[in-house]
């Protein structure tokens, strides 16, 4: 089943790196045609095009990996505490609803005779607000217990990356001014994305999301 996963991830990021390449070769076309208002038009959509598939991709991984979990049908008691807390969202947001001293009562009574002793389910996902930082990135690895140390490593590029679609949406200046400097950003947000994939493929294999990974 594992196998199903991998192929998931492999060809989403296949397809967005293709579409990139294309679009890439608009840009280096429109350099040569010496068409400067098309090249930075041309520029500036890649840029756009680049983060949205960044933003995509990480929301698309973090969607299989859970589903995968999911699928596996494993108690909740054998997860580790994060992914525990994420698959319990729903019931923590409805105790939060009513603290008083019998619900909260009931609620400690059952988490572990019932809560803890169902299957592993996600009721809620990990989200993007649109503007994926890096500082929520990190957030969202952590709260699925994955292994990943680029999102930090590039923050200040990551960040930037937001900066520029941002910028271009709002109509304002826009940093990058060539190709090459483009092409700086993209190879950070393929790295962040491969080592993301690889992450997951890695907990899923070795069934690191287990409290006592098993071989």
């Amino acid at each position: 089943m594992s196998d199903y996963w991998i192929k998931q991830l492999e060809d989403d990021i296949e397809w967005r790196e293709k579409e990139l390449s294309l679009l890439k070769f608009q840009v280096l076309q429109a350099s040569t045609k010496k068409d400067p208002r098309q090249y930075k038009i041309l520029l500036r959509a890649i840029s756009v095009m680049l983060y949205a598939h960044y933003e995509g991709f990480c929301k698309f991984a973090w969607d299989i990996y859970l589903e995968a979990l999911a699928r596996k049908g494993i108690k909740r008691k054998e997860c580790k505490d994060n992914i525990v807390k994420l698959s319990l969202k729903s019931e923590f947001g409805q105790l939060r609803k009513d603290l008083s001293s019998d619900k909260i009562w009931d609620f400690a009574q059952t988490f572990h005779s019932t809560l803890l002793e169902k299957k592993l389910v996600f009721t809620q996902k990990l989200g993007t607000q649109s503007n994926l930082r890096p500082t929520l990135f990190i957030s969202n690895i952590n709260e699925v217990e994955l292994n990943c140390t680029l999102a930090n490593f590039y923050k200040n590029e990551l960040d930037a990356l937001v900066d520029n679609r941002n910028s271009i949406a709002h109509g304002e200046n826009f940093k990058i001014s060539n190709i090459a400097e483009y092409q700086k950003y993209e190879q950070i947000a393929i790295e962040v994305m491969y080592e993301l994939a690889i992450s997951i493929i890695d907990a899923l294999e070795k069934k690191l999301y287990l409290k006592t990974p098993t071989p």
